[in-house]
């Protein structure tokens, strides 16, 4: 195990846990919350329209601000070991700058053909919430990079209160249509923003016990190039794996009606809020001091990994088998009755989101090498796979066809992703043993 030295305590780690967890335990309580007042203020057809909408901003948020996070993940302790964060703050400024203007593009391509007809909401409104939402993704990212838990928590506990308020209060006081309640996303995403900046300033401290790399050839510029390097491959991914990450909406609006897109959406939404809640306490605890103990990548963390990949497991095992368990009960909880009829479905849904889950866990050989783009054919294999049974089960089956296909495509990603890590070790035990 590479970590947990002298320098820090186990009451040090116990603390940061303790953060994680609480930020983690408020997203998801907030992420519920919302899911509950949106779907019984909105009913199954504009909750519909709403998760077809926000699969889109998915869609570009993975793509562009996305990769910025990951980036800002993985640099934050590389620069700080060469004494370079201003460098590194101009450098994720510009990568946001260059995100935020194809944003800019794509909405004025958009208004520019009148494409509008093809979205399930206005353009404008889609790319609004793209930009603040990608903001406040980014700002998190280098906040948790820097182990800043307490600014995480603080954030996510805003979030949690702030959203589903704004999402009550602005569809009772207008119009209940899947409209207002992205704006309501849009705003809540936009004043924690704000939030963020006020205190960013204590979010960009020097981190704690990195140490000090005597590679001294990374210049400012060079440092950029590498940043976006890094980032490439994490956009590549992003467009290979549209279909596979948020496309099952868009797929299902195609074969079913509104109606039946929001009972699926809302389910996928139930069984993947606990997996991400669990997965996200473990990764950001994890994955900052991965990166901060070894910024260069160099060092190995097998045992560490294993015990890493085991919790993961079990704690997701556990929470697929009690989603689909009690799913009649859980379903009328968090929005109302008329979303039940296609409940037998949270196996395949809790089985498929768990299995993807574990697939983004299993990347980290790779981002600790500065190699993602081992794991792009992965990303195509999920697409496709989802897209390929879809095609040959949604025309039969519906929605249950499209739980299958989400599990089948799941199951594959997972084995693309085992077989890129088997290729990685390979070939570096050969490098090594040439040496």
């Amino acid at each position: 195990m590479i970590f947990f030295g002298k320098s820090l305590g186990i009451k040090v780690y116990s603390r940061e846990i303790a953060w994680v967890g609480a930020a983690q335990a408020a997203a998801f309580l907030g992420g519920l919350a919302t899911v509950k007042t949106a779907a019984v203020n909105l009913g199954p057809s504009e909750y519909g329209k709403l998760s077809a909408a926000l699969a889109i901003i998915g869609i570009a948020q993975i793509c562009l601000y996305g990769p910025i996070a990951q980036t800002a993940t993985r640099f934050l302790s590389f620069a700080a070991a060469r004494n370079m964060l201003r460098s590194y703050e101009v450098s994720l400024v510009k990568l946001v700058f260059v995100a935020t203007a194809i944003i800019g593009l794509l909405w004025a391509l958009t208004f520019t053909l009148h494409l509008d007809s093809w979205l399930p909401l206005p353009a404008a409104a889609l790319c609004v919430y793209i930009v603040v939402s990608g903001f406040q993704m980014v700002a998190v990212a280098v906040c948790n990079a820097g182990r800043k838990r307490k600014i995480v928590a603080l954030v996510q506990v805003a979030e949690a209160v702030v959203r589903p308020t704004l999402i009550f209060f602005i569809l009772k006081l207008s119009v209940v249509t899947a409209y207002h309640a992205l704006l309501a996303y849009a705003l809540s995403s936009f004043l924690l923003v704000i939030l963020i900046a006020s205190l960013w300033s204590s979010a960009a401290l020097p981190l704690l016990d990195v140490p000090t790399s005597a590679d001294r050839s990374i210049t400012a510029g060079r440092l950029t190039f590498n940043m976006v390097a890094f980032a490439l491959p994490f956009v590549l991914f992003g467009l290979l794996g549209t279909v596979g990450s948020h496309g099952e909406r868009l797929l299902l609006a195609s074969w079913a009606t509104w109606s039946e897109v929001g009972s699926y959406a809302l389910m996928s939404q139930l069984v993947m809020a606990p997996n991400l809640l669990f997965t996200g306490v473990v990764n950001q605890f994890y994955f900052p001091l991965v990166f901060q103990h070894d910024p260069d990548g160099t060092g190995t963390i097998v045992r560490s990994f294993r015990v890493y990949l085991f919790l993961s497991v079990l704690g997701i095992v556990v929470i697929t088998a009690t989603a689909a368990t009690f799913g009649d009960f859980i379903i009328p909880i968090f929005s109302s009755k008329l979303f039940l009829g296609h409940e037998h479905l949270l196996w395949f849904l809790g089985i498929s989101a768990g299995l993807f889950c574990i697939g983004q866990q299993l990347v980290l050989p790779g981002l600790r090498m500065n190699k993602p783009e081992i794991y792009m054919p992965a990303k195509f294999i999920h697409s496709a796979s989802l897209l390929a049974f879809s095609f040959f089960l949604l025309p039969r089956w519906g929605v249950d066809g499209m739980g299958v296909a989400s599990l089948l495509a799941s199951a594959a990603y997972v084995c693309a992703v085992l077989l890129a890590n088997t290729w990685l070790k390979r070939r570096t035990n050969l490098a090594v043993s040439s040496e």
